[in-house]
């Protein structure tokens, strides 16, 4: 009914949209948990067609550190695929702190890592700085009390650790 009322003008001066087809689709998800002793661990996964890794880290909040990692490649399009799931190993000492990520990439990435267990890494550790805001200052991890604070307060306590993050923390 509701196309009977569109004329023919109308329907040239809409736009078409294309059809699509899925082809492909990668997930990837993360958990963060604050474990009886404090620290934050964090549970992560990428899925797509051809991968399931999986990603297990320990964060010690007060010093920002790795103190725990862990990963496995569950489905993987190549045999050898699993042999660099001791990698993630690699990442235990590093700070959560500026330069993390470049750090990453020389230890899990390039010719003898996984490009794919990066990507999981370096989205991981992304959601851990997140979680640490406002832990320093006592919020403790990913805070309610943090959140509900005023923007500008949040803002304050946030400009250090996520300085040139984005167009928000630009260095002024």
């Amino acid at each position: 009914m509701g196309e009977e009322l569109l004329n023919k003008d109308t329907v040239s001066k809409m736009e078409r949209i294309p059809v699509k087809r899925l082809v492909s689709k990668r997930d990837i998800g993360i958990e963060a948990f604050e474990l009886e002793n404090g620290n934050l661990m964090l549970e992560s996964t990428l899925l797509d067609p051809y991968h399931l890794i999986r990603l297990n880290i320990h964060i010690e909040p007060h010093s920002k550190t790795i103190i725990h990692a862990k990963s496995e490649l569950a489905n993987h399009p190549h045999a050898g695929c699993p042999m660099v799931a001791e990698k993630a190993k690699l990442l235990i000492g590093l700070k959560i702190e500026r330069g993390i990520s470049k750090l990453i990439l020389q230890k899990i990435g390039g010719s003898e890592g996984c490009v794919h267990l990066r990507e999981l890494a370096l989205e991981t550790i992304n959601f851990a700085a997140t979680t640490l805001i406002g832990y320093d200052q006592g919020f403790g991890l990913m805070s309610r009390d943090f959140n509900i604070l005023d923007e500008n307060e949040r803002l304050e306590i946030s400009k250090d650790l996520l300085k040139n993050t984005c167009f928000i923390y630009k260095e002024k």
